[in-house]
């Protein structure tokens, strides 16, 4: 049972509150993702994941946190926030769903500049939360068994598979310098497009709608796994 908040009256939350108390709020980014995927691909497929783990475990479906830490990739596209920032702000969220009786929330990252600042979200919410309700960070990417990568085979087969319209596949190239081995060594702002030359990390032309939909079936699968076990 999936409940998109979205859209919602009261009457239907009282209504769908009988029957679940749980609540996954995904989190993105606005980023470049190189010259094929549109720069909200990190919030699609938060937002994907999520609503597919709901179906299955039985949750509110928050609207989606577009808004993420990607100082990284100046001077291409990005609309970013603080690392304190966004931290406030899910925690914000996490409080107003624990006033509105919801007593299991699941925090579905997107985006990995994200992390830093989903860290501090359980010291904020230490002392704020009510008793008995719980928080938990989710990476989506920590429930599949490859690697993440940036605009590379992997998003692009997961955009392919989620939303094929936004893909350019045409304009699908990997990255145009060589990569250090210490992955995702791109903490610094401005640091993506000067390790990886064009903002890509991989190679998207390897992508293909059917990798996108296992990938999907195997993060689902096992996100609805991990949020049952949280109890």
């Amino acid at each position: 049972m999936s409940v998109p908040v979205f859209g919602m009256s009261e009457h239907d939350f009282k209504a769908a509150l009988k029957k679940t108390r749980r609540a996954i709020i995904p989190v993105g980014s606005l980023e470049q993702h190189g010259s094929h995927l549109p720069v909200s691909t990190d919030s699609l497929i938060a937002e994907y994941v999520a609503r597919s783990a709901a179906e299955r475990v039985g949750a509110f479906v928050l609207p989606v946190i577009s808004y993420g830490v990607s100082f990284e990739h100046k001077p291409m596209f990005n609309v970013s926030l603080r690392n304190s920032m966004l931290s406030t702000m899910i925690c914000e969220v996490c409080i107003s769903l624990a006033e509105n009786r919801i007593k299991e929330i699941v925090i579905l990252n997107g985006h990995h500049g994200n992390m830093r600042a989903l860290q501090q979200v359980a010291k904020k919410l230490r002392r704020k939360m009510p008793r008995g309700v719980r928080a938990h960070t989710v990476h989506y990417w920590h429930m599949m068994k490859g690697e993440l990568d940036h605009a590379g085979e992997v998003e692009t087969s997961l955009v392919l598979a989620i939303a094929p319209e936004l893909v350019r596949m045409d304009r699908a190239a990997p990255n145009s310098k060589k990569l250090p081995k210490s992955a995702y060594d791109t903490s610094a702002p401005g640091s993506f497009p000067k390790i990886t030359g064009n903002g890509v990390w991989g190679d998207p032309r390897k992508a293909t709608a059917t990798k996108g939909e296992k990938l999907i079936e195997e993060i689902t699968a096992n996100l609805a796994k991990t949020i049952t076990e949280f109890r």
